[in-house]
């Protein structure tokens, strides 16, 4: 099928129901009442409201002219909020059920908002994007794929300088000691994010992260 701060306290949400989120995206709403059914293979859970990835681009501190690449970019929520606010967006999505409705997202911003349907390792990084570039992604909620596109995405260009992620928990306590297994990045908790924020719901706790090189 192809679609064209710490934790908040938890929500009392009966089991299998799906907790409320404001200003949910319609395309999400749209998801969750038909008979599509999100990647685990991914870890793939979509943002649903456009007020949370407003909230995850303040946090990411962006300076005007920042470059933004988003790895699983996903229905786009998160990088049409980059571009809705002047920042040029590198948007790669692997799935491509999904790439009708990225596409669509990004159409208003032109040449701002580039879509890049593909496995993030099949793309050349250091060609395509600016120095200085900002790392700025929901990553899978399984921390074994987490750390393979971060380190993938750091050590494939220097022109990433930065980042800031969302994460299972657990991945962020893997690296509380520091370097991240040896991929020359550290990480620091910088807020949280409810599960419910995304669609299927996080079966994990999760953090945002800021990502560093040592």
């Amino acid at each position: 099928m192809v679609i064209s701060v710490r934790e908040r306290s938890p929500e009392v949400v009966p089991p299998g129901a799906v907790a409320p989120s404001a200003g949910e995206s319609p395309v999400v709403a749209e998801l969750r009442g038909s008979d599509f059914r999100a990647r685990e293979d991914l870890g793939q859970h979509f943002l649903r409201s456009p007020g949370i990835a407003s909230r995850l681009l303040e946090l990411a501190g962006l300076r005007a002219g920042d470059a933004v690449l988003e790895v699983g970019a996903g229905l786009g929520t998160l990088s049409a909020a980059v571009a809705r606010a002047g920042h040029r967006i590198w948007a790669v999505e692997k799935d491509p059920r999904v790439a009708e409705a990225l596409c669509a997202a990004l159409e208003p911003y032109g040449e701002r908002a580039r879509p890049l349907l593909s496995d993030v390792r099949a793309v050349d990084l250091d060609r395509e994007l600016p120095v200085g570039t900002v790392f700025l992604s929901i990553l899978p909620f399984d921390w074994p794929l987490a750390f393979g596109i971060a380190a993938h995405v750091f050590g494939s260009t220097a022109k990433v300088a930065r980042g800031l992620a969302v994460l299972p928990a657990a991945t962020a306590d893997h690296t509380a000691a520091g370097d991240w297994f040896g991929a020359g990045l550290r990480l620091e908790e910088v807020d949280g994010i409810s599960r419910h924020d995304f669609w299927p719901p996080a079966a994990v706790p999760l953090r945002v992260v800021s990502i560093t090189r040592c």
